[in-house]
């Protein structure tokens, strides 16, 4: 037989057990997953459903309109705002939207950015850029107007945020939503 040992800590599955006792939930298998997985969402998506489509919804460049701590930017420098939808056959599947501090991309990665044909963390791996994925927020939000609208519905949504971090530096933030109803499989 096998010692007890110790227990081994794990801060995001902490966060989830907080978000179903503060909402009174119990998310599926697939949910945690997907909250917690280290790696692009539409990787798992692809496995679980087939292939996944990507929708750019906006992208341009614009100004910081406020200073982040968390990116690491202050108000006013330039940065990538992609907000897209991840689907499958036209049904939404998850909403994201990501910025990007664009004076820490090479210019090969902002003209694939600009193509709007992969994922960031697609576009990351293509130039082998090791990350570093550090989930800062796991919640229940309500949604936006973009939102119901996205996924014809004024459910609550489950979301995640997460930053990319290459040689020390925050190269994206992102933040992932979708009802809650979805993937309860």
């Amino acid at each position: 037989m096998i010692p007890e040992g110790h227990v081994i800590k794990n801060e995001i599955r902490d966060e989830i057990n907080k978000v179903e006792e503060k909402h009174d939930i119990k998310l599926s298998t697939i949910q945690k997953i997907l909250l917690s997985i280290n790696a692009p969402i539409s990787t798992i998506l692809d496995v679980l459903y087939g292939t996944v489509n990507l929708f750019m919804l906006d992208q341009h460049l614009e100004k910081s309109p406020k200073t982040s701590k968390i990116i690491n930017i202050q108000k006013g420098d330039e940065i990538l705002y992609r907000e897209s939808i991840v689907h499958k056959r036209g049904k939404p599947l998850v909403h994201v939207t990501s910025v990007v501090p664009t004076a820490r991309c090479s210019e090969k990665t902002l003209e694939d950015l600009f193509s709007e044909k992969m994922t960031t963390g697609k576009i990351l791996d293509t130039h082998n850029h090791e990350t570093l994925r550090r989930i800062t927020k796991i919640s229940v939000e309500a949604p936006n107007e973009i939102l119901m609208d996205l996924f014809k519905t004024d459910e609550d949504m489950l979301t995640r945020e997460y930053i990319m971090i290459h040689k020390g530096e925050v190269i994206i933030w992102t933040k992932e939503a979708y009802p809650l109803s979805y993937f309860m499989i």
